[in-house]
């Protein structure tokens, strides 16, 4: 709203990007959160969901939501909420996931393959990479980086590329064995 050109309100706000909370910013205040609701979430949880959203706060927030959601009144979180969880979000947003990945080339899936099955850095000009996601050069995987970046799938990141939503990341992740 406040950075569209062509809207009213265009730069009637600031512009503040919000990166990724570290683990121990959001702990208490993940486990105060549950605690005024009867319920509880222990240290471990909340680090097993940071794990999975990186710890950027709309995904992160996103995650405890659909924990708070399935945890029962007096009940505590466990791994397996925090699966049922992911579960939950990820088949709510299957429908537009497969739409976006049908819309993808062949090299654009299997980079992002790549990216989401990858460790952090990963090399993805480099041969290894190349071999590994079945793609044909550099070349193709900077033609498909380019495009990516451009619909905004992907972002640069301390000199690496990294998939912008958390959840499509564990969606690929989930759905590669198709591709």
């Amino acid at each position: 709203m406040v950075l569209d050109s062509t809207s009213p309100l265009y730069r009637a706000g600031g512009h503040y990007p919000l990166g990724p909370i570290p683990d121990r910013e959001w702990i208490p205040f993940i486990q105060d959160r549950f605690q005024n609701s009867d319920k509880r979430i222990s240290e471990t949880e909340i680090r097993g969901i940071c794990d999975h959203t990186g710890g950027h706060p709309f995904y992160t927030q996103h995650l405890c939501h659909a924990a708070w959601e399935l945890c029962a009144t007096g009940d505590s979180v466990t791994s397996e909420t925090i699966g049922a969880a992911v579960d939950l979000l990820l088949d709510r947003e299957t429908y537009a996931y497969s739409a976006l990945w049908e819309s993808l080339t062949p090299a654009q899936r299997r980079t992002l393959i790549g990216l989401a099955s990858a460790t952090e850095g990963a090399q993805v000009f480099g041969a290894d990479f190349v071999r590994t996601y079945n793609l044909q050069s550099a070349s193709t995987v900077q033609s498909a980086a380019r495009t990516l970046l451009e619909r905004d799938l992907i972002d640069r990141e301390n000199g690496s590329f990294l998939i912008l939503d958390r959840f499509f990341r564990l969606w690929i992740r989930r759905n590669a064995h198709r591709e």
